[in-house]
């Protein structure tokens, strides 16, 4: 797959259109299915940044309003209905568990991430919704009073591996949904009024980068007669595979012959979609410049800021003079502005009670579910822990069959054995022909897993 840094193109170019067919005619069938007629007057640019990467939340909403007229004002009535009650009810204590069901959608071995990295993914945002990143740390001071936790907790209920000849294309004009259907080559959504579905697959796009994508909570009861949309099998967040979990083996190509610096804050972002957060900035300005300050986020304690940061962590940028109080610059820690991954670290005050708010309201069916425990019956020792020759790992009896399996942080597999039901069992890892090093060792049924680590030396 090509990845572009785009100049700004007018598809409505007859001579630029076809020179871009040539260059990137990978993309051809995906070109030719692009609907002139809406992108007459849209050009590329305002979609793609100097990075390269899709503005993913403006896609989708503006092929939602283009599908369904109204749907932008609808959303954004939910935004305003629930930023009022958060300013006037503030944030709860109590935790809240979400359940999770993953489909990873793959063609080629490497899209099949492992668990280890699923699982990398699962701790990233538990550790960002409930402000337990060690990253936290490297707040800026003058944003230490407004930082915020959502107090959300995200449980594993499954992990479905579907293998495919599809393929998961982005147009100006539709995206990738095909991959949450089994029919078209997919992966249909467990209830997606209880479980949080999220996509694993190759999002391949003609004229960007998208890491994924999200469709905000809709909720209300004012829809027009059949335009009901997304329609609920298609709630959830979609990732590329290269951008989930900290520990992932396949570096994301920039498309200039470096890698973008992944770390798990898509799925952070993108779950912030999912409860209805917008970008910090508010989409307003240029991509390519031109900064909107008239343009806002909707949360009261965010810094007003003119522009997304550019998959940079400049320090510096302040893209708008505040007109209230102390002027503060541009909020790059935000988990929902396109600064790198490598800088974000926190929510505010008011975008945690919003996204509970979301959780209460139009997601409330997500609470509903009985919270899986993360206390599995199906626990294991590692002995000696660190290692140095050969560690010995004592599993207690089974109730149906197991799968012990040893990766390397890459996600390399390094070990795997077939555990029988109704037998303790002890496995010998010889270490002594392993590199010093963090590893995962991961027992796992069709119903449970625990993962532990494993250090020689």
């Amino acid at each position: 797959m090509i990845f572009t840094r785009l100049y700004p193109l007018n598809l409505c170019s007859q001579e630029k259109f076809m020179e871009t067919i040539q260059f990137k005619s990978i993309f051809l069938v995906s070109l030719l299915s692009i609907s002139m007629s809406f992108v007459c007057g849209q050009e590329v640019h305002e979609y793609v940044n100097s990075a390269g990467i899709i503005n993913d939340h403006k896609l989708v909403m503006d092929i939602m309003e283009q599908r369904y007229p109204g749907y932008n004002e609808r959303v954004l009535g939910t935004f305003d209905r629930n930023n009022y009650v958060n300013m006037s009810k503030g944030a709860k204590s109590t935790l809240h568990q979400v359940n999770v069901v993953f489909h990873v959608v793959y063609q080629d071995p490497e899209e099949n991430i492992p668990d280890s990295v699923i699982y990398s993914q699962v701790d990233v945002l538990n550790e960002d919704y409930q402000r337990l990143n060690a990253d936290s740390v490297n707040l800026r001071s003058i944003f230490t009073p407004i930082a915020g936790k959502p107090n959300i907790h995200f449980n594993v209920a499954q992990i479905i591996r579907v293998p495919t000849t599809s393929t998961f294309s982005v147009s100006l004009t539709g995206l990738p949904d095909n991959v949450k259907e089994t029919a078209s080559g997919g992966s249909d959504a467990w209830d997606t009024e209880h479980y949080v579905n999220i996509w694993v697959c190759k999002l391949e796009s003609f004229f960007g980068i998208l890491f994924g994508y999200a469709y905000p909570p809709d909720g209300l009861s004012n829809w027009p007669a059949g335009s009901a949309a997304p329609s609920p099998e298609l709630e959830g967040v979609v990732l590329d595979y290269r951008s989930v979990g900290r520990n992932n083996p396949v570096p994301f190509d920039d498309g200039s012959g470096g890698t973008f610096y992944i770390n798990g804050r898509t799925a952070t972002h993108e779950v912030g979609h999912y409860f209805g957060m917008r970008h910090i900035w508010g989409d307003g300005g240029g991509i390519f410049g031109g900064d909107s300050c008239g343009e806002d986020d909707g949360i009261a304690d965010t810094p007003n800021q003119g522009a997304q940061s550019n998959n940079n962590c400049d320090p510096s940028l302040n893209t708008c003079i505040d007109s209230v109080g102390t002027d503060m610059p541009d909020l790059i820690e935000n988990h929902m502005d396109y600064s790198e991954e490598a800088c974000k670290n926190m929510w505010t005050q008011m975008q945690s009670a919003f996204m509970r708010n979301v959780l209460e309201n139009e997601r409330q069916g997500l609470l509903n579910a009985a919270a899986i425990e993360e206390k599995f019956p199906i626990d294991f020792s590692l002995f000696p822990n660190p290692a140095s020759e050969i560690c010995s790992i004592v599993i207690p009896t089974l109730d149906e069959v197991g799968e012990l399996v040893v990766v390397d942080l890459l996600g390399k597999l390094l070990f795997t054995k077939t555990i029988a039901p109704g037998l303790a069992n002890v496995a010998t890892i010889p270490t002594n022909k392993m590199n010093a090093g963090i590893y995962i060792v991961t027992l796992r049924t069709s119903s449970n897993a625990m993962s532990k680590k494993l250090t020689v030396y």
